[in-house]
């Protein structure tokens, strides 16, 4: 996984905390995708999401230059498949909207960078 890379989309890889900052996932490259591992749970999200650790949260996230999209997350506790984009805000937060169907119907929340050991 690593630090951050030199190319563009590579500034996505790392990890990122979830807005109640217990959770975190750590986002890293597979050929031209991006795919984002829990890496810690806490509690809540263990209770409310169905989060597990090393499972992968969100997968194929394609750069197109200004976003991360096309990606795919399926709900941990439904088993629901839904659409997932990322936007980078600035070099510490990303801004992640996850929706179903139509993107006007979405839920959006702010992760932040997390240092790593």
């Amino acid at each position: 996984m690593g630090a951050r890379a030199d190319q563009p989309a590579d500034r996505l890889i790392g990890r990122w905390q979830f807005p109640s900052k217990g959770s975190s996932v750590d986002i890293y490259r597979q050929g031209g995708l991006y795919f984002a591992r829990v890496a810690n749970v806490d509690q809540a999200g263990e209770q409310n999401f169905g989060l597990m650790k090393d499972s992968v949260l969100i997968r194929n996230l394609r750069y197109d230059g200004d976003v991360w999209s096309g990606g795919r997350l399926i709900h941990p506790k439904t088993g629901i498949s839904l659409s997932a984009e990322v936007e980078m805000l600035k070099p510490d937060a990303i801004n992640v909207t996850i929706y179903k169907g139509i993107k006007l119907l979405h839920r959006k929340f702010v992760m932040t960078r997390q240092d790593q050991p």
